[in-house]
């Protein structure tokens, strides 16, 4: 599968997204809301180390 940087901000914006949704909830006391949280913080730690992956292994392809 080809990542590019279009599906890596897409998931971005998913993560934050259901973080917010989930932070909304919470405030309402609905049970699971701190699951949707680590949830939506996991999916954004994914894509922002493979943000960095995908561009330091392209700046290592030009040397």
């Amino acid at each position: 599968m080809k990542l590019s940087y279009r599906l890596l901000i897409t998931l971005l914006l998913v993560g934050m997204a259901l973080v917010l949704m989930a932070a909304f909830f919470k405030t309402q006391r609905y049970p699971g809301s701190d699951l949707l949280i680590l949830l939506g913080l996991i999916i954004q730690f994914v894509a922002g180390v493979l943000v960095v992956w995908k561009f330091a292994n392209r700046l290592d392809n030009r040397q």
